[in-house]
């Protein structure tokens, strides 16, 4: 046999492998349906904002309709230079909700050359709050978010929590994404449950706030526009294995929009994969390589094998379980999100996927991205 028809076997089995590892790993995540426990915690919430004059009333309507005492949270927004009018939006919502602490910090004034992270790094100095909470300003969310949040924090030793995010999505394009979405949050949520973290999502992230400072924060890794949920993620687990946690419960969830666009899309991807060969932890890296060999044998098997039909049935075998892999976990993950029938478009999302994994994982690493109107180097 050529070795290329063996290295795509290998690699082939390695892939199923690691999903069926996955998949076994969040069903043993414990479901949260426990009543809501009285409030104890205290939260600073961070939002950092930019351009998101659209969307930034309801991100906060939502969160002062939380079931939980506004004497109990307080609301940072971090105006990243913004070019529209999300702060005088932000400070109207301040002036009609006086009766929740709500503060608005503006990088243009107090680091005129501060970038994300850095807004995040100073709105944690100015949060009161022994927990933070990360979020977006496109995100909404249930009335008994940050309830459930306090909840499982009563019950358990906790340093970080993931909490799930999930794609709002009302066309095809965007369910596609929403597809893909649900599978990176539960592959996150797995291998936290393994104890091998690899990924989360700053529009759910909550953290002590002397862990953070324990771990030097975003030190090492500030100059990137990437990264301010994942590295963390890994620091602070480097520190506190056994108090960092997936919170799979429903009531946890937040929604965000999904890209409009391929442009859009492909630019956050090539952010997201931007800081692929940066992790410390190289078995991260060794892994999202693994996936796009196996994703970039698939056509080229399918491809040549018009002339060399052995080569063919490889690329058939590996499509057809690969996609039989994939929706078995990603019928268990979109189930918990209560949209189960996402799995029709898996013939669909399948090459969709493939393809784009193949071209955003070369253009990520040589060339600059566009992101909220600014361009990042690599």
């Amino acid at each position: 046999m050529p070795v290329f028809l063996i290295i795509s076997l290998v690699l082939l089995a390695a892939y199923l492998l690691l999903i069926l590892v996955y998949w076994m790993a969040w069903q043993l995540i414990p479901l949260r349906v426990e009543p809501i426990k009285a409030p104890v915690n205290t939260f600073s919430i961070l939002i950092p904002a930019r351009n998101e004059s659209k969307v930034i009333s309801s991100c906060l309507q939502h969160l002062i309709d939380q079931k939980y005492p506004n004497t109990k949270f307080e609301i940072i927004v971090i105006d990243d230079h913004s070019e529209d009018e999300t702060a005088a939006i932000v400070d109207a919502f301040i002036e009609a909700h006086q009766d929740f602490s709500i503060t608005l910090l503006q990088l243009h004034l107090l680091a005129p050359k501060g970038n994300k992270k850095e807004g995040i790094t100073l709105g944690i100095t100015y949060a009161k709050a022994p927990y933070i909470i990360l979020t977006d300003a496109d995100c909404i969310r249930g009335k008994e978010w940050l309830g459930s949040i306090d909840s499982f924090i009563q019950t358990k030793p906790v340093k970080m929590i993931y909490a799930p995010v999930f794609f709002a999505a009302s066309n095809t394009f965007e369910q596609l994404q929403s597809l893909e979405f649900s599978g990176l949050v539960g592959i996150g949520g797995a291998a936290i449950q393994l104890k091998n973290p690899n990924m989360c999502s700053a529009a759910n992230l909550v953290f002590s706030k002397l862990a953070f400072l324990e771990v030097d924060g975003y030190k090492d890794n500030i100059h990137m526009a990437s990264g301010d949920d994942e590295f963390l993620l890994h620091k602070i687990f480097k520190k506190y294995p056994n108090e960092v946690w997936f919170l799979k419960d429903r009531r946890a969830i937040v929604e965000t929009a999904p890209n409009t666009s391929l442009q859009q899309l492909a630019q956050q991807r090539t952010r997201w994969v931007s800081k692929s060969t940066k992790y410390e932890e190289r078995f991260i890296t060794a892994i999202l390589v693994g996936a796009y060999l196996f994703n970039f044998s698939i056509p080229f098997n399918l491809i040549y094998g018009i002339w060399h039909p052995s080569y063919f049935k490889i690329g058939l075998v590996q499509t057809v379980l690969k996609m039989l892999v994939e929706g078995l976990f990603l019928f268990q993950v979109t189930k918990f999100f209560g949209k189960p029938k996402l799995l029709l478009l898996l013939p669909l999302a399948e090459p969709f996927h493939i393809i784009y994994v193949i071209i955003i994982g070369v253009w990520a690493n040589l060339k600059p991205y566009t992101w909220k109107n600014r361009t990042h180097h690599k």
